[in-house]
């Protein structure tokens, strides 16, 4: 049986019973017993949803470390309180979110698809632009998942884990950024969408962090500010890297294929790149996919930056400056008008441009979220940011905008890719006399402003008539390693690139002082297809440095039925002009002038101001083109016009001309079967690939000069066929050289009439206006030269009319006829011994004029 001491022994070892309240609590009064631990809680607000006490802090307490220790246990239950300053400290609890961070698949799948649009836009950012080999690899997926999508997501975890781990030092919990992927990339990879309209390539849509770190308690304005602006800088920095190892990488060429989409740098990258890359823009059109990679985190980087709600922009924006001002309405205002300057400034509303895209996100954001003082939730709002804080996050968002700060285009297309060589010159120069030499300099800019290289060279016009007396060389400062058929400068030009030639044109006619020269510099280009090179010409025009000088050479033309021979005078004083003609021949003593200056009497003449042109006129057209009038004097200077041709017509009937395989019947010596014959009123095509008129299997062979205007001359080789070639009367033709020349070999007009042949010397003419014969008292220029026949192609009679002029003894006819029958019509005369005998054809009114003169 135990004892009594044993009894006292186990009641004095029970627990001590503890008392118990007769009535359950309620939460809210929980909450005020945990509260009054830490704080003087005076009492309770109500009608709010929330529950709220006026506190006060306790003695020797400061209440932001009050704060911090009650948060730091009610984070246990779920709670946490916010912390106000009115007229007095009030304090409301906020119910912690419940399993706020998303699942681990989600992020996962999200990272997942993200890196497949990711390697699409990879892609599409270098689909043409690969250099030979890859940049990595030769499979363009490998190149874009290694080149733009790793470095990608690699940037963005690495500013994932710099925000965790910035929250955490302030003893903060934030989710992992979560890329958000942008889908239409899926479309252009699918051919749904071209090139030109994706106006958002990056591959990812948006950067944000899950949970919003808008819906996060955040303690006070100092960790809301830092880790706000933890992952700009990140994705900035991170980014610029990129930038500059991506350009260190870039080759300086690579052959692309197609119109490219570039990148366009932010602003420290555009200052460096033009300041230690000569080359900087060029690169960017071929740039090393970590370019593009880095223009992603750059471009998305500064946007962010921007001071627009649930953006870090925006948040740094309240932790700098608080609820009250960062969300005034008057500060929004600001804000909205200030965006859509800059929208302005960058072109935002110059079409659909990406800029519009961003206008569309913030824009809204900013008029519906911007008076929001509830959002992001500051638990201690009143506690303010230090000073150094607030320095060193203003000077840390300042070098981000300025350095990030995007161009007015992030990233344009690169439509000229293919643009031809631009060839860039004067046209008309000026020669001087130096040490009594004429020179002139034709400066000539050679521009490629495409993105690939491109081949070209360049030289004279190796036949152009004016060119004679002028000694010209090329500098060609290097660029000689392609020419034009062996002549001239030519190299191949990198993209972007320039040089300038020089053709030093140096006068050698030690006797007369130049007239103004006009030719062509012709130009060839390679058009990135094989054998389609393409020629073209350049007008030039050289004048001296005289206040007078002829604009052009001699030429005889039809004026008022008459004959003239004129050259054009230009004139830049106000000086008399004396003309006159040295070399006229005054040996031979004829008694009747052949020759005069229009409106004089004599060679000679005296303006009180130059008129536009000095005509000659003459007994014939023969004496007319005498080269003792080649040379003209215009006051103390002489002046070589050159020799000119009597005007060519051809005389074709109305059913054309017949073309055969006989040498007599032929295209006569002037064509002959070479060059191109055109009716276009424009020069002659260089190195043209044209076709000829084929002979039909079956029927008539009919050339007509209305229907196709350009043509080489075909031959004719069957003799059982002809060609029938049909011209309109008046129209003007010109025959081109199969030389790399503009200039046509002739040109001549047409006239309706019978179709004759003329035939002199055994070779034949279809146009005989020019034919013509001189004799000096009874000897021929030529022996012979008063011997030739007219073939007639038509059944009918063509009158024959001789004419006889002149003051001196007449030709003497030894075989004539008054009519050209079918066939070939022989005709011979002998000049009289008179000082001057000429002989010429005419066509009038369907009659052959056969015109005799002589002059003593």
């Amino acid at each position: 049986m135990p004892s009594d001491a044993d009894d006292l022994t186990a009641d004095d070892s029970a627990p001590e019973s503890m008392p118990r309240h007769r009535q359950d609590w309620k939460q809210h009064d929980l909450l005020a017993t945990i509260l009054r631990r830490y704080f003087y809680v005076a009492s309770h607000m109500s009608g709010g949803f929330l529950p709220t006490w006026v506190v006060s802090p306790k003695e020797g307490k400061d209440v932001n470390e009050s704060l911090a220790e009650a948060n730091k246990y009610f984070q246990k239950l779920g709670w946490a309180a916010k912390i106000s300053r009115t007229d007095e400290w009030i304090i409301q609890m906020i119910p912690l979110p419940e399993r706020p961070f998303p699942s681990s698949k989600l992020t996962l799948m999200m990272w997942s698809v993200s890196a497949l649009t990711l390697t699409l836009a990879g892609a599409y950012w270098m689909e043409g632009s690969r250099k030979e080999g890859g940049w990595f690899f030769e499979s363009s997926f490998l190149d874009a998942l290694i080149g733009y999508t790793l470095p990608v997501l690699v940037c963005i975890f690495i500013a994932s884990l710099i925000q965790k781990r910035t929250a955490s030092h302030f003893n903060h919990r934030v989710g992992h950024i979560t890329p958000i992927p942008e889908p239409t990339i899926a479309l252009w990879s699918l051919g749904l969408f071209s090139q030109t309209a994706l106006i958002w390539p990056f591959g990812l849509f948006l950067i944000p962090t899950l949970p919003r770190m808008d819906a996060r308690l955040w303690e006070d304005r100092k960790v809301l500010g830092w880790v706000a602006i933890s992952v700009p800088a990140s994705l900035i920095s991170l980014g610029l890297a990129l930038w500059g190892i991506g350009l260190w990488l870039t080759p300086d060429y690579v052959a692309i294929s197609q119109a490219q989409n570039v990148a366009e740098g932010p602003f420290i990258i555009e200052i460096l790149g033009q300041w230690l890359l000569d080359d900087y823009l060029t690169r960017l059109i071929w740039s090393h996919p970590f370019v593009k990679a880095g223009a992603l985190l750059t471009f998305f980087g500064w946007i962010s930056l921007l001071p627009i709600p649930t953006f870090p922009g925006g948040r740094i924006m309240v932790a700098r400056s608080g609820h009250m001002e960062a969300r005034s309405s008057s500060n929004q205002m600001f804000l909205f008008f200030l965006i859509l300057a800059f929208a302005w400034m960058f072109n935002a509303f110059n079409g659909f441009t990406i800029w519009i895209l961003v206008l569309t996100l913030i824009l809204p954001l900013l008029l519906f979220m911007g008076a929001d003082r509830t959002s992001p939730v500051l638990l201690n709002e009143s506690k303010g940011l230090d000073l150094t804080s607030m320095k060193n996050i203003g000077i840390v968002m300042l070098v981000a905008v300025l350095f990030a700060l995007p161009s007015q285009v992030p990233f344009d297309r690169d439509d000229d890719w293919n643009t031809a060589i631009v060839f860039d010159m004067k046209t008309i120069f000026s020669a001087e006399e130096i040490d009594e030499r004429w020179n002139a300099k034709i400066s000539l800019d050679v521009i490629n402003p495409s993105s690939v290289n491109r081949d070209w060279a360049v030289d004279y016009d190796q036949f152009a008539d004016g060119l004679e007396n002028w000694a010209k060389v090329w500098e060609c400062d290097g660029r000689d390693a392609l020419t034009i058929n062996g002549f001239g400068c030519g190299s191949v030009l990198s993209p972007g690139a320039d040089v300038t030639v020089v053709l030093n044109l140096t006068w050698t006619d030690m006797t007369h002082s130049p007239s103004l020269t006009n030719f062509s510099l012709i130009t060839l280009e390679n058009q990135l297809v094989e054998d389609d090179d393409e020629y073209n010409h350049l007008p030039v025009s050289v004048h001296p440095d005289l206040s007078f000088y002829p604009d052009s050479s001699w030429e005889v033309v039809l004026s008022e039925g008459e004959l003239k021979r004129c050259i054009s005078i230009e004139s830049f004083s106000d000086e008399q002009l004396n003309v006159s003609f040295p070399n006229a021949d005054q040996s031979l003593e004829i008694q009747s002038r052949l020759q005069w200056i229009e409106g004089q009497n004599n060679l000679e003449a005296q303006y009180d101001s130059a008129p536009e042109q000095v005509c000659l006129r003459g007994l014939d057209p023969v004496v007319l083109r005498t080269s003792e009038l080649n040379t003209i004097q215009l006051n103390d200077e002489l002046f070589d016009g050159g020799m000119p041709e009597l005007p060519l017509i051809a005389v074709v009937p109305p059913q054309g001309w017949n073309i055969t395989s006989e040498a007599q019947l032929g295209w006569g010596f002037e064509l002959n079967a070479s060059g191109a014959l055109s009716s276009i009123d424009a020069v002659c095509p260089l190195n043209p690939s044209l076709s000829i008129p084929r002979a039909p299997s079956t029927g008539e062979w009919i050339w007509d000069l209305d229907v196709r205007k350009i043509s080489n001359i075909p031959a004719v080789h069957d003799e059982n066929q002809s060609l029938t070639v049909r011209m309109s009367d008046g129209a003007s033709m010109h025959v081109c050289s199969p030389q790399l020349s503009i200039e046509p070999k002739f040109n001549f007009t047409v006239e309706e009439g019978p179709e004759l042949i003329f035939q002199r010397y055994n070779t034949t003419h279809r146009m005989w206006s020019n034919m013509w014969m001189a004799a000096y008292n009874g000897t021929l220029l030529q022996s012979q030269g008063a011997n030739f026949s007219f073939y007639s192609s038509s059944n009918q009679s063509i009158p024959v009319q001789i004419n006889y002029q002149g003051n001196g003894d007449q030709w003497t006819t030894v075989r004539s006829m008054s009519t050209l029958s079918n066939g070939w019509n022989s005709f011979e005369f002998s000049p009289s011994d008179s000082t001057l005998s000429t002989l010429w054809f005419e066509h009038q009114d369907d009659s052959l004029v056969i015109h005799l003169a002589s002059y003593v």
